[in-house]
C-alpha cells in the first residue's frame, strides 16, 4: 500500500513479516510509487536484490539500516562489505518469519534458542556453525542432564531456523541436516498417577491452578490447549469442549468428552460473569483476572512437587496425559474413541477412523464408563537422563513405599 503525505510517498508492506513504513523520497508519481513497491516486494521474497535499479537499492538499503537488520549480499557495495550474520540476528528474522507453524509454536521455539544462544554463541556467524559444534552441544547438554528428545527437539529449531535463512538466501546449508538425532529408547519414561497423588499435588498447587490439574487428569489434553480455551467452546449441558485445530498440537480439531467429576470443577470456574468470552482460566487480580502465561504456569507443578518432599525423578504435568490414557485402556474405552479424545499426531488413521464419525453422544458414553483410579503411583524414568535420582530403572512408588509414606502426607 502507498499513501502520500505532503510531498513525499511512503509505502506500508510488511518484508518479513511485521507491517513496517518505508519514505520513498525520490517518487513523485503514484504509479512510480506502486512500481518502487512492488519491485522491493519482489526483492525481499526472493531474496535477489543484484538487479534493482538506484532508487529502489536506496529505498532498501535505508530500510535495512533503519530496522537494524543485517544487509543481504547483493545489496551491499563494493566499499561496505557484507557483516557476518550473527545467531542473535538469524534468531530475530526467525521470529518474525511469516510462517503459521513458526508462529503457533513459537513459545517451544523460543526455550529451545534460550540453549542455543548460550552453548553456540549469540554473536556466533551462522556461517560458521558446523557439525563438530553441533555435536559438541549434544553432548554438553546431556552433561547437563538434558533428555535426548529435549535435544532433539531444540536442534529441531534450529534446523527450521536453517531453512528459513536458506529461503531468504542468507545461507545455502543447513548443517543440522547432517547431524544424527540422538537415541531416545533409552530415556523414554513410563508414568501412571494416582488419584490419590494427583489430589495431593494439586492441593499444593494455587487456587487458580488446582482445576487446570484437573481437566489435564480428566481429559488428557495438554496444558497449552487447556490455557487456550474460551468459555464459548465448553457446553456443559452437552458436556463437550471444543478444541479448533490452532490450538493442538496437531492442527487438528478434536471433541474432548467432560466427565462427571469434572463438570462440577468447571461449573465453578465458569460463575465468574466478567468475562464474555475470555480464556476459560485466568489468575484473579484486583481487576478481575488476567492471563496466564505458559511461563508462570509451567512452575506451579514442579513447585507443589518440591513442597510436598518427593524424592526426583519428579511426576510431570504432562504425565497426567499419559495417565489418562492408561485410565482410558484400563477401563476398556475402545481405542478409536481415546486416540480421537488425545488427538494423536503421529499415527495414521484407519479407513473406518476416517469414514467412521464418533458421536458426542459416545464420547460422553466413553467418559462416563471410565474409572479414574487404576492403581498406585509408578514412575520408571532411567536414571542416565534423571542425574539427581541414584534409582537406575526403579519404579519410584512401590507399593510398599506408598503406604509407609501415606501416614505423613507425601508421596514418594
Amino acid at each position: 500500500m502507498v499513501i502520500k503525505r505532503g510531498n513525499i510517498w511512503y509505502a506500508y508492506f510488511a518484508p518479513f513479516g511485521n507491517k513496517i513504513g518505508v519514505r520513498l523520497p525520490s517518487v513523485k508519481f503514484k504509479p512510480e510509487a506502486k512500481l518502487v513497491e512492488a519491485k522491493m516486494i519482489n526483492a525481499c521474497r526472493t531474496g535477489n536484490y543484484e538487479e534493482l535499479d538506484p532508487i529502489t537499492r536506496e529505498v532498501i538499503l535505508k530500510m535495512f539500516k533503519n530496522q537494524g537488520w543485517s544487509l543481504p549480499v547483493g545489496l551491499t557495495g563494493k566499499n561496505e562489505p557484507a557483516k557476518e550474520l550473527t545467531l542473535m540476528e538469524a534468531s530475530k528474522i526467525f521470529k518474525d518469519y511469516p510462517d503459521n507453524i513458526i508462529k503457533k509454536n513459537w513459545w517451544r521455539h523460543k526455550y529451545a534458542l534460550l540453549n542455543i544462544l548460550e552453548k553456540l554463541g549469540k554473536d556466533t556467524p551462522v556461517k560458521s556453525i558446523w557439525v563438530p559444534n553441533l555435536k559438541t552441544y549434544q553432548v554438553q547438554r546431556l552433561d547437563e542432564g538434558g533428555a535426548p528428545a529435549t535435544i532433539n527437539r531444540e536442534l529441531s529449531t534450529l534446523s527450521k531456523l536453517y531453512s528459513v535463512l536458506i529461503e531468504l538466501q542468507h545461507v545455502e546449508t543447513n548443517p543440522v541436516a547432517l547431524v544424527r538425532c540422538l537415541s531416545t529408547k533409552a530415556s523414554v519414561r513410563e508414568v501412571y498417577l494416582s488419584l490419590t497423588d494427583v489430589e495431593k499435588i494439586a492441593q499444593k498447587c494455587p487456587d487458580w491452578f488446582q482445576p487446570i490439574v484437573w481437566v489435564s487428569f480428566f481429559t488428557g489434553l495438554r496444558m497449552g490447549e487447556i490455557l487456550s480455551i474460551t468459555r464459548s467452546q465448553v457446553n456443559l449441558h452437552k458436556r463437550i469442549i471444543r478444541i479448533h485445530p490452532d490450538q493442538t498440537k496437531e492442527g487438528n480439531a478434536k471433541r474432548v468428552p467432560i466427565s462427571k467429576d469434572l463438570s462440577p470443577i468447571l461449573q465453578k470456574v465458569l460463575r465468574v460473569t466478567f468475562l464474555v468470552d475470555g480464556p476459560v482460566f485466568f489468575i484473579p487480580d484486583i481487576r478481575g483476572g488476567r492471563s496466564i502465561g505458559r511461563e508462570t504456569a509451567k512452575n506451579c507443578w514442579p513447585r507443589a512437587c518440591k513442597s510436598l518432599g518427593l524424592e526426583k525423578p519428579w511426576p510431570r504435568f504432562h504425565d497426567l496425559r499419559h495417565s489418562w490414557r492408561a485410565n482410558a485402556r484400563r477401563s476398556g474405552v475402545d481405542p478409536a474413541i481415546a486416540e480421537s479424545i488425545m488427538g494423536h499426531w503421529f499415527r495414521r488413521k484407519t479407513v473406518n477412523e476416517m469414514y467412521g464419525r464418533i458421536s458426542d453422544e459416545e464420547l460422553v458414553d466413553a467418559i462416563d464408563r471410565m474409572n479414574f483410579n487404576h492403581g498406585q503411583t509408578e514412575i520408571y524414568a532411567p536414571a542416565a537422563f534423571n542425574r539427581s535420582s541414584q534409582k537406575k530403572g526403579n519404579k519410584i512408588a512401590t507399593n510398599d513405599r506408598t503406604r509407609k509414606n501415606r501416614s505423613c502426607g507425601d508421596m514418594t
